[in-house]
């Protein structure tokens, strides 16, 4: 760890502090939240909504946040029965041999599948990633494939990936050609860190929440390359940090904010932070927007399930009563100057209706027009035996 002089010191630590003690008002202006990345955005995990973003779809190195995919697909396989946790990988040359960030493994050791997927995400072993990915995709261009692959099927528009670690490709004949990277979106890191809590989320944080790593078998203990935000905010289990000379300092960040009286229940966010220039910038950034989420935001429940809507009847005609419910409950997250909107929209209602037919929506929304939720409109009763007075009734009305 690089030692600052005393000064410089003084300065970083009144720097986060206030970035985690300033009161609401510091924020009020969502454009002063991140200062210091060249791309991050926050979202809300259950609703997607964006609560704050700066320039998110640029392409840009994302460095070892690469391993994230690396991981999913590493507890994927494991989910589908396609490898065990448990499994031993022995450890040839050429993954003894990657540079860069290391879980220091030796050829010849034999590493249990679980053991390595920790190497990666919590000291962020680029030779655990090889690992993993030639045990998974039986060499790495197959594995990477299968990163691309996967990015496409989950949305992420902006991404394409070279390797399963985040290292730059350089070639070595022509020293001034620029390297191979990964490239990513603040975005769709954010749906990739979305993806993995959505299915995954405890085999995610049995990981990643993880301040210490100590494998007592080879001697190893080594600090999350995260524990700076783990320790400064407790709520914080993840997710993963990231570095090349390239991508710049990069943090990918999720973090639960409870059940209050402001908060009608539990709820997380997940952040980005890409390109800062130094890691204790990266820092104040995630803080900052972590902060920026939690005391500007708050979830509420604005339609509980089988509310009663109202009735109509098909032609007018009242023995064609059509009973209408809400489909589901519906929470959605606000921000506290904003005013919540409702639309409702029904549909022509024609003969039959079965039970459970979607019959329309309502919708919700801010007063600048952002769609924050909506529920559908369903039948709560069958109307299918229209007698034969009320079916010509039908017909000489139309």
């Amino acid at each position: 760890m690089t030692i600052l002089k005393n000064g410089a010191k003084k300065i970083l630590i009144l720097t986060i502090i206030l970035a985690v003690i300033t009161p609401n008002a510091a924020y009020a202006k969502s454009k002063d939240v991140d200062k210091f990345s060249k791309s991050s955005i926050l979202i809300d995990q259950d609703t997607n909504r964006v609560l704050f973003e700066k320039d998110p779809d640029t392409k840009r190195p994302l460095a070892s946040l690469s391993k994230m995919m690396t991981f999913l697909l590493a507890i994927e396989a494991i989910e589908n029965n396609k490898v065990k946790a448990q499994d031993i990988i022995t450890i040839d040359k050429s993954i003894a041999s990657v540079r860069g960030s290391s879980y220091h493994l030796k050829e010849g050791e034999k590493i249990p599948l679980i053991e390595l997927m920790k190497g990666l995400m919590i000291v962020s072993g680029n030779d655990a990633a090889v690992a993993i990915a030639k045990h998974i995709g039986g060499d790495v261009d197959n594995f990477v494939k299968l990163m691309n692959q996967k990015a496409k099927e989950i949305g992420m528009s902006n991404t394409s990936f070279v390797n399963p670690n985040g290292l730059p490709i350089y070639d070595l004949s022509d020293a001034k050609k620029p390297p191979k990277e990964n490239i990513s979106s603040a975005r769709d890191i954010a749906t990739l860190g979305k993806y993995m809590f959505d299915n995954y989320e405890k085999q995610v944080t049995a990981i990643t929440d993880m301040s210490i790593y100590s494998y007592p078998e080879r001697g190893f203990c080594k600090n999350n390359t995260n524990s700076a935000l783990l320790s400064m905010m407790p709520e914080v289990d993840g997710i993963k940090t990231g570095y090349t000379g390239n991508a710049g300092y990069c943090l990918a960040f999720s973090m639960t904010v409870k059940e209050d009286e402001k908060n009608e229940r539990e709820r997380r966010v997940i952040g980005v932070t890409l390109g800062a220039n130094h890691k204790n910038k990266r820092l104040s950034a995630s803080v900052a927007m972590l902060n920026y989420g939690k005391n500007n935001f708050y979830t509420k429940k604005v339609m509980e399930k089988d509310d009663l809507i109202g009735k109509k009847y098909i032609k007018g005609i009242e023995e064609l009563e059509v009973v209408l419910k809400t489909n589901d409950e519906l929470y959605t997250v606000i921000g506290n100057d904003e005013h919540l909107n409702s639309q409702m929209t029904l549909k022509e209602i024609s003969y039959p209706v079965k039970k459970g037919d979607v019959l329309g929506v309502i919708k919700y929304y801010t007063d600048s027009g952002e769609i924050l939720g909506s529920v559908d409109i369903i039948s709560d009763n069958d109307v299918d035996n229209a007698s034969l007075k009320n079916r010509l009734k039908m017909i000489f009305s139309d």
